[in-house]
């Protein structure tokens, strides 16, 4: 059914390292940590959304989806006062959209008071930035594709949800190798507060800045942000996995790279399939992640090895499978623009992608089908006040699909097919662009 077996096991401020405000009376108390480690990759009670950013040029907004019917809070531990203040409901009709009601960088908490679900969080403005939730805390987080050229701000937030204080070292991967720093080791995040770390005052300079977390006691949830000065990108972190798809790794009128990263003393072989819309024939590449450390591939270079001249490098998705588990993600620039996101360490035969429609951007999602044989595959567009009506197609075997996201309502959408497939989506608007990525549901 996969040919990615492993599970995901699971702004900005002034200083290098800074806590948030302590979090508020109101604050919900269960330990969630249990829960978390133990949370599959698709919809879970609690899910954790370490970044939002609103102000007066940009709009922070949360969207939720659900395959089946469920009820949602969302806090904000760490802000004083602001508890439980939003909730709404999602599933097989509906996904919700709810704008952030707090000014400035944020870390929310977003529990399904009833079934379970998939949470998504996006600014759009004057930037486009966001991505999923993620809703489990793998035992090292993998953070590939960030940089400090001059210029550029790279922050990393650890948010710490749970009731048990954590504590986390950071390895931080460059294109000098592994690179050691003390204000990197050790770090406390106490429970219900979030962690900032400003990496480009730590390590600057650098063309390529990939970051791994170890937590040694607690968990937290990390997410990265790559302010370029014109965008930002942000992505979460996630677990390691011996094959990755991504749908969406590249799209027009940004270059992309894949960026690699092995937490092992041992180097990992690696493979790198391509696909396009045309279902043409590329080349494979092959290469090595030495341990520890990161491999870098320029995805322009990676698409001229098609063997088929009506091919497009700009609607590409790939697959990476390894001989020992990795990570992976994708980033995406161009003058104006900033995208990146983590790969499905999945495929399945049904998604719940909460996020499209969220900002005002011309949103698209993309499928990816990395078997052999053709299937239908059937999706439904879900805003606040209701469901489209399912919609089919066939999903080519080794190639991309691409779907127009009509409604600028959509909050979400539902997507299910007769085989294995991953999805994502991606969105751009005035020279800014933003990459979102889907959660898997078992059937």
């Amino acid at each position: 059914m996969t040919r990615a077996v492993a599970l995901l096991a699971a702004g900005f401020c002034t200083a290098a390292a800074v806590f948030l405000t302590p979090p508020g009376s109101s604050d919900p108390a269960p330990d969630l940590l249990a829960g978390a480690e133990q949370a599959p990759p698709g919809p879970a009670r609690f899910v954790h959304c370490p970044w939002a950013w609103s102000d007066g040029s940009v709009e922070a907004v949360y969207t939720a989806a659900a395959d089946g019917p469920a009820s949602f809070e969302i806090s904000f531990p760490g802000e004083e006062g602001a508890g439980p203040v939003l909730g709404g409901e999602a599933g097989p009709e509906r996904a919700a959209r709810l704008p952030s009601p707090l000014v400035g960088t944020v870390s929310a908490l977003v529990e399904f008071t009833e079934g379970t679900g998939s949470a998504a969080s996006f600014s759009g403005g004057a930037l486009l930035a966001g991505d999923l939730c993620p809703g489990a805390a793998p035992p090292v987080w993998h953070l590939p594709g960030g940089s400090t050229l001059e210029g550029e701000t790279l922050t990393l937030r650890l948010f710490n949800p749970f009731t048990m204080d954590a504590r986390v070292d950071l390895w931080a991967l460059s294109e000098m190798g592994a690179e050691a720093s003390e204000a990197l080791d050790g770090l406390a995040v106490p429970a219900r507060r979030t962690r900032v770390v400003e990496l480009e005052k730590i390590l600057p300079g650098r063309e390529a800045l990939s970051i791994l977390v170890l937590p040694s006691a607690g968990a937290v949830i990390p997410a990265m942000i790559l302010d370029t000065g014109a965008d930002a990108a942000v992505w979460p972190g996630a677990g390691a996995s011996e094959a990755w798809e991504f749908p969406v790794a590249a799209v027009e009128g940004l270059a992309a790279e894949l960026v690699l990263t092995n937490d092992s003393s041992l180097g990992v072989n690696f493979l790198v399939e391509v696909f396009d819309e045309a279902g043409a024939l590329f080349d494979a590449v092959e290469g090595i992640i030495e341990g520890p450390g990161q491999a870098r591939l320029d995805l322009r270079e990676i698409s001229s090895s098609s063997s088929s001249s009506s091919s497009s490098s700009s609607e590409l998705g790939l697959l990476v499978t390894g001989d020992g588990p990795f990570g992976a993600a994708v980033r995406a620039r161009s003058e104006t623009a900033a995208a990146a996101v983590p790969g499905s360490p999945v495929n399945a035969a049904a998604w719940l992608i909460p996020g499209p429609g969220s900002v005002a951007a011309d949103a698209r999602i993309r499928l990816l089908n990395t078997g052999v044989t053709a299937f239908e595959v059937s999706y439904t567009f879900l805003t606040p006040s209701g469901a489209g009506p399912p919609v089919s197609l066939e999903l080519r075997p080794l190639s991309v699909e691409t779907v127009e996201v009509a409604d600028p309502q959509t909050a979400g959408v539902m997507v299910s097919g007769e085989g294995a497939f991953s999805a994502a989506w991606w969105a751009e608007s005035e020279g800014k662009a933003v990459f979102g990525g889907a959660a898997p549901v078992e059937r």
